[in-house]
Order: structure tokens, then C-alpha cells, then sequence
């Protein structure tokens, strides 16, 4: 349970990111005020049990916060802000001065800075022990380089000034030229030796005044629609099990002097873990956690540290996962098995079903209104 005075100020949009957060603190006891961002509440958010009587602030803009924050602030500096998505982790990060002056904040009044920047991210990764694909950055309108090695990824050097749409898988020149000839926002991108992975695994993680928890991870079985998509299938197991040693996630972290709940994204090929990125927001698949025996965001909330013990469990986003068999691309008696064996639903939630119920009356309202 969290101390008395103490509230989360979540801020961020209406995805699981969100959703599994109100829930994971909910189910600590933590009181909530909801920064809900952007034109319509599509997972029906605001109906969770853990948001009765509590402050909802629904705004277009991240940038509407500010002045809301301001007012709320209690001026004991025991309102936590958390964030859930990258653009209002870039936000409290450009407001971090004034608002750690109320508010117990990410950086504590620094900056993450260019951190949010992927190539940046690589190099201090390397540096804390990490293994790093070999990147170059590439910005629009430049000569491309010659003599790279193919396959190759492109992606966005940063996630709010990019799209999933705009990471291309490159096996040639040609390749590349139709990938950056597609209409795009992006105009900065980082080149990246393509691993030919085995599987994708996001670490979940906290960081505290105590210290660094990263207790287990997810290893991606299914993504919708491609693999850069979002997991729509996983096996949540312990840092032991999937045998990672933590040491380079705790120097990273400690060194950026960040605080609050992570992810790290890693591709497994062979006997190597190669690093991608790190998140500095409450990630999409953080609720595995949660529902394993880690409920990670709630130690924000304790005066000392703690020992965790987790176990396996799978997670599933029902909301996506049975397009697989829709398309074709999984038998039915493979999903149903799969369903079966699952412990931890990213949108329903036993304890906490009327967003789900919500979101799909509205979705059967719109099918009988077309």
C-alpha cells in the first residue's frame, strides 16, 4: 500500500500502456489522477474500477497538462508522475525543471535529453556492456552511404518523430530507395546491422530511490501484423530464466539517473542478446508482470526496497491475437490452446472488466451503425 498523501499522476493515451498501469496501482491500494491524452478513449479507459471517484483530466494535447499540473500540485512532493507513452516522457522531460519543484519527476530535475535519440541510446549502451548492432545515422535528403552490408534496418532515430510504418527491413539499395521514396514525417533515421533473430525479448523494470528492479521479461512469441508490431503473445519468465545478466541494464539506468518504470528491448540470436532500446515509460506489456508476482510501478510508492519472486506467465492481447487465426496464420485448436494456458490478458482483466465490456459494445454499436 502506498503512504498516505501519496498519488500517481499518470499521463498518457488510451492503449494498455495506460490501462495496465491504472490497474497494476489500483491493485496496490495507490490513488490515481488520470491525465487521459488525446480525441477518444478507445480501450474505455475512464470505466476501470480503480478510477471511481478519482480525478480524470481528458485533454487533446500533451502540451494541455502543464497548467492542469500546476494547479493540482500538493506541494508535498509525494505526487509521483509517470508516463506511458513516449511523447509525454518527452513533455515532463522539456518540463522538468518547474514541474520537480512540485512533483516527484522521471529525471528529479534533470534531463533525459537526447537520450529519447536511438544512436545516442547505442553508444552508452555499448559503453555499460551491452552488445550493440553495428549503426550509422542517415538523415532525409542525404547521400545515402555506400558500402554497407546488407540486410539492413532502417527505423526512426527517434519513436515520436517516426512511425512503426516507417522500420523497413532492407535486403538491397533498391530497397532502401522505395523505402525512403514512401510518404513519411520521418527525417532522421538510424541505420542498423539487420539480426536475423531467434526472438524478441522486453525486459520490464523499475527504477526507485532503492535501486534497479528488473525481475523477469517477456519473450515475444506472436507479433500482429508484422514482427514490428506489438506482441500479441508471450511467455513472461524470471531473469534467471531467461538468462540475462542485468548488470548492463543497472548501469545504464543508474548512469541516465532515471526513475520510474522502463522496458528494454533486446533481439536473442545464438548466445547473444543484442540491445535495441531502452523505454523510459511504463511499457505496453508491463502488466505480465504485474500478474507474474512483480507489481513494479507500485515500489514508487514504498519507503524500502523489496525482494521479488516471479513466475511464468503468459500473456495475450486478445484484441489483436486472433487475427492470426483470422488471417489464416495460426489453426484454431493451436489458439484455443494458447488461450487456455494464458494467466494474464493485456485488455480484460477479471478484477477489472467494464473497459473490455465497454470496448466492445462499442465496437458492435459501429459494425450495426455501418
Amino acid at each position: 500500500m502506498g503512504e498516505i498523501g501519496q498519488q500517481a499522476i499518470i499521463i498518457g493515451d488510451s492503449f494498455n500502456n495506460t490501462l495496465g498501469l491504472i490497474r497494476s496501482l489500483g491493485e496496490a491500494g495507490i490513488d490515481i489522477i488520470l491525465f487521459l491524452v488525446g480525441a477518444s478513449d478507445r480501450l474505455c479507459i475512464v470505466k476501470s474500477r480503480y478510477l471511481r471517484n478519482k480525478k480524470i483530466f481528458q485533454v487533446e494535447k500533451v502540451e494541455d497538462c502543464l497548467p492542469i499540473l500546476k494547479q493540482i500540485a500538493n506541494g508535498l512532493n509525494t505526487q509521483v508522475i509517470i508516463c506511458t507513452n513516449d511523447m509525454a516522457a518527452q513533455f515532463i522531460d522539456l518540463n522538468e525543471h518547474e514541474l520537480s519543484q512540485y512533483y516527484s519527476t522521471p529525471m528529479q530535475g534533470g534531463q533525459l535529453g537526447n537520450l529519447m535519440n536511438k544512436d545516442v541510446q547505442c553508444h552508452l549502451a555499448e559503453e555499460c556492456g551491452f552488445t550493440v548492432p553495428k549503426s550509422l545515422v542517415y538523415r532525409r535528403g542525404n547521400e545515402f552511404p555506400k558500402n554497407l552490408s546488407y540486410p539492413l534496418l532502417l527505423k526512426p532515430i527517434n519513436s515520436n518523430e517516426g512511425a512503426k510504418s516507417d522500420i523497413h527491413i532492407c535486403k538491397t539499395y533498391d530497397d532502401v530507395e522505395q523505402s525512403l521514396s514512401r510518404s513519411s514525417a520521418c527525417q532522421e533515421f538510424i541505420i542498423q546491422e539487420y539480426i536475423e533473430k531467434e526472438y524478441e525479448i522486453n525486459l520490464i523494470g523499475v527504477s526507485t530511490s532503492h535501486g534497479v528492479y528488473v525481475p523477469g521479461g517477456i519473450r515475444k512469441i506472436r507479433h500482429y501484423p508484422t514482427i514490428y508490431s506489438p506482441c500479441s503473445f508471450g511467455l513472461f519468465q524470471s531473469i534467471n530464466k531467461i538468462n540475462i545478466d542485468t548488470t548492463p541494464i543497472i548501469k545504464f539506468i543508474t548512469q541516465v539517473g532515471y526513475r520510474g518504470p522502463f522496458s528494454v528491448e533486446l533481439l536473442h540470436k545464438g548466445d547473444k542478446d543484442y540491445f535495441m532500446e531502452v523505454n523510459f515509460r511504463h511499457d505496453g506489456l508491463a502488466y505480465a508482470a504485474t500478474a507474474s508476482g512483480a507489481n513494479l510501478p507500485a515500489l514508487l510508492f514504498r519507503e524500502n526496497g523489496t525482494s521479488i519472486q516471479v513466475k511464468d506467465i503468459y500473456m495475450m492481447d486478445l484484441s489483436i491475437d486472433f487475427c492470426h487465426v483470422k488471417n489464416g496464420n495460426l489453426s484454431l485448436k493451436d489458439w484455443i490452446k494458447d488461450f487456455r494456458r494464458t494467466g494474464c490478458f493485456l485488455n480484460y482483466n477479471r478484477k477489472d472488466k467494464q473497459p473490455t465490456i465497454s470496448y466492445y459494445k462499442n465496437k458492435i454499436k459501429q459494425k450495426l451503425h455501418l
